[in-house]
């Protein structure tokens, strides 16, 4: 690989070292957006030197993952053992981010992929849809920093009227971990098995790095 490094570096006219730092960025963050202040200039680098970052991360165990479209970039695992367990109640809060995305998309409300939301509502419908009390403070506030750190969200400002509320921002991404297989499998849950916490994912499922440090 540093033979590759060294030719797309030369290629391009660009420093080894931004190349460097952007496969970096996306093995810790997993996804980049153009639309993401701090996150552009590794999209636009991924997007340019596909092929060269395309095998920079087979090697790695992953497979690269680019939409254009959406102008989003980053990184899914291709081996089973890359894959993590989730706590349910992790699972059921995706479940809950790609049901509101769904409906927001729907109803075009989106902007460049994105759709807007806010903790009251994602907390109402979690009640709403598994029939369970909503977490702690903490414990909810450790499972957005969870999803921010993998992209699934972007957390914004909190509402002067109520500053327990946060606008929450739900990216593209959650498409993406979130599959219509899983999605089926998350709506059969009704909240009666409470003792069972953790929920692990398949090829089929969650397609989180194993960044991710579970406990």
């Amino acid at each position: 690989m540093l033979r590759e490094l060294k030719k797309v570096v030369e290629e391009s006219g660009k420093d080894a070292q931004e190349f460097q730092q952007t496969a970096n960025y996306v093995i810790a963050n997993q996804f980049a957006s153009a639309y993401k202040h701090g996150q552009r200039k590794h999209y636009l680098l991924l997007e340019s030197y596909q092929e060269y970052f395309d095998r920079l991360f087979d090697a790695l165990g992953m497979k690269l993952y680019i939409n254009e479209n959406e102008r989003l970039a980053g990184v899914l695992p291709i081996q089973r053992e890359a894959f993590v367990r989730l706590k349910t109640d992790e699972t059921l809060f995706l479940l809950v981010l790609r049901q509101i995305y769904e409906e927001k998309v729907e109803n075009f409300e989106v902007d460049n992929g994105f759709v807007a939301t806010n903790t009251h509502t994602i907390l109402d419908r979690f009640v709403h849809l598994v029939k369970r009390e909503i977490p702690s403070e903490t414990r909810f506030k450790d499972i957005l920093s969870l999803f921010s750190r993998h992209g699934v969200i972007i957390r914004g400002k909190t509402y002067e009227e109520d500053s327990k509320n946060q606008i929450i921002n739900i990216t593209p991404v959650v498409r993406l971990i979130v599959t219509e297989a899983y999605l089926r499998q998350l709506e059969s849950f009704n909240g009666t098995d409470p003792d069972d916490d953790d929920t692990e994912s398949n090829e089929s499922d969650v397609e989180l790095t194993s960044e991710i440090n579970q406990d």
